[in-house]
């Protein structure tokens, strides 16, 4: 059955919390443990069905955030969203009650446990309508940056399609595009600030409500995480400052070199002089070598992405009024994932393909999951599959970029290494800032700077005024939308580093590995699923240590 063929429905929240009402009458007369495991089974099909039409309604917005028809969809159920968790609360409060509570865990596992105790301390019935309003000002933030207009070269671009001009062989050329960035952020400020400003209010006055100091604890709940907190995160980051960012130095001073320039401005995207390397063809073409890609990667990938293309499960496209950047979402209902990019003829074409795979991969593998809760793991966990599928597929990469293949690891190898200081500073910046929740803009600004000094201290922004005086982070989609879920990245990436050093060594069993990670969904905690892959903690400082001495040494041995 194709995307366009799926069942659509709005769920009716009377109807579902009538019914989940009396499931929980049902749940809590039972006298039997299996009489309770058949109720929570009974529910898992009806929050599947949410979970699915949310998605459908969610991604046919980001295909066209103009249409009429998916405005108001994505409205409906950003409304009734809030409401659905607050009924969905009160089934989770009701399992956590059971009297026969050690025999759930028996049976589902101590994990789900966890999981349940971390959703119950993050929602009160008395946020959900905070949550309507926070939901609003989210789809302002969308839409104003989905629907830039921005002239450039003849033509009317929206923020992906300047992207390929920002990657220009012609140092001017990429300052113009920059400018044209800076230019469309400062027109848009004062909008950017107010948005902002209200969403850290609401989260700090959800906190409150919910008996916390202020955001970060909340935050941390959110994102499910149970074996590490903020002094866990601020030890990594100083790994990161200690190990990394000397690295990144290097790499940029041979940049330097490569390019035949003096010093490194924000515009000098460049890895190679006569440019980035390229896919050699666009959509279809990608797609066609992704097929053969994944048919000979193994058995399992093969009927993945066969699914994937026959069922018109991607929308790869750049086009005017679609969301950016790219994402992976699914339909459980269904048992299948969709996978969602702007692609814009660059190396990064490439890779978020592969990297939203990993995403769909995973979720493809772990359909079975007996438990919702475990058919996605916690964001850092998931992004080990992405950032690691990025990897696997390296033999496969001439496919894509022929010639250029060299420049093509070359580059993903130091980008990937040059991200981990970036995604630890957009971590700080956001303890900073739901600590601080009452800082003007300009003091968010301010502070930005201070801390861009120390994770990227040779970032130089030449005359962008607007990015210059420490905007940068308002383009990064992630700080509006999904509060702390970025150190995710870092820490998938440390952990993929390690499957990259074990596949140039034993492929077979490295697959292996990934392939057990990807079965296992989300069932285990980070730290877990990380031990289950054969992989090492990435709050180990040894372990840290070792994948950065590792990647240093092929960046000297491979140097273009």
């Amino acid at each position: 059955m194709k995307y366009s063929e799926l069942n659509y429905e709005r769920i009716k929240i009377d109807e579902f919390e009538s019914y989940v009402d009396n499931l929980i009458v049902e749940f809590n007369n039972s006298s039997e443990a299996d009489t309770q495991i058949n109720i929570i089974e009974k529910y898992q099909k009806k929050q599947k069905e949410f979970h699915s039409y949310s998605s459908i309604a969610n991604l046919n917005f980001a295909r066209d955030t103009k249409d009429k028809k998916a405005i108001e969809e994505n409205l409906y159920y950003d409304n009734i969203g809030p409401e659905y968790s607050a009924i969905d609360n009160k089934f989770t409060k009701t399992i956590n009650n059971s009297k026969f509570k050690k025999e759930l865990i028996d049976k589902f596992g101590s994990h789900f446990n966890d999981l349940i105790e971390m959703e119950l301390k993050s929602f009160d019935e008395k946020i959900v309508d905070i949550l309507k309003i926070e939901n609003t000002i989210k789809n302002r933030y969308r839409t104003l940056l989905a629907n830039a207009k921005i002239e450039f070269d003849g033509k009317i671009l929206n923020l992906t399609g300047l992207t390929p001009y920002m990657q220009s062989t012609i140092r001017e050329e990429r300052k113009s595009a920059y400018k044209k960035l800076d230019e469309f952020f400062k027109n848009n400020s004062q909008e950017l600030d107010i948005i902002f400003d209200r969403l850290v209010q609401l989260r700090d006055q959800k906190a409150k409500i919910l008996g916390f100091q202020n955001y970060v604890k909340l935050g941390y709940l959110n994102m499910s995480r149970s074996e590490y907190g903020p002094n866990e995160i601020k030890k990594y980051r100083e790994l990161i400052v200690k190990y990394i960012v000397p690295l990144v130095k290097k790499i940029n001073d041979k940049r330097k070199e490569i390019l035949g320039i003096d010093k490194m401005r924000i515009y000098d995207t460049l890895y190679f002089k006569n440019g980035n390397p390229k896919p050699k063809g666009e959509v279809e073409f990608q797609v066609n070598q992704a097929k053969k890609m994944y048919s000979e990667l193994s058995p399992e990938t093969k009927e993945f992405f066969d699914i994937m293309v026959n069922e018109e499960l991607m929308d790869l496209d750049n086009r005017a009024g679609k969301s950016g950047g790219g994402f992976c979402t699914s339909f459980p209902l269904y048992e299948r994932p969709y996978i969602f990019a702007n692609f814009n003829g660059t190396d990064h074409d490439v890779t978020v393909l592969t990297h939203e795979a990993g995403h769909a991969f995973q979720c493809y593998m772990s359909r079975k999951q007996p438990i919702n809760r475990y058919l996605w793991p916690t964001y850092e966990a998931c992004e080990i599959h992405s950032m690691s599928m990025e990897f696997l597929t390296w033999d496969w990469m001439e496919l894509f970029f022929k010639e250029d293949t060299e420049k093509f690891l070359f580059k993903h190898i130091a980008g990937s290494l040059s991200f981990l200081p970036y995604g630890a500073l957009v971590d700080h910046f956001q303890h900073w800032v739901y600590e601080n929740p009452n800082a003007l803009p300009q003091e968010r600004k301010e502070k930005w700077l201070e801390l861009e000094a120390i994770y990227q201290p040779d970032k130089d922004y030449d005359d962008l005024s607007f990015l210059g005086s420490g905007g940068l982070w308002q383009k990064q989609s992630h700080i509006y939308q999904v509060p702390f879920y970025y150190i995710d990245y870092t820490l998938a990436q440390v952990c993929a580093f390690q499957f990259w050093i074990k596949m140039n060594t034993d492929k077979e069993s490295t697959w292996r590995d990934y392939l057990k990670l990807c079965e296992a969904g989300g069932s285990l905690p980070f730290l877990k699923l990380v031990k289950l892959a054969n992989l090492d903690s990435p709050f180990d400082e040894k372990v840290f240590q070792n994948v950065a001495d590792k990647v240093d040494k092929w960046l000297d041995e491979n140097s273009l």
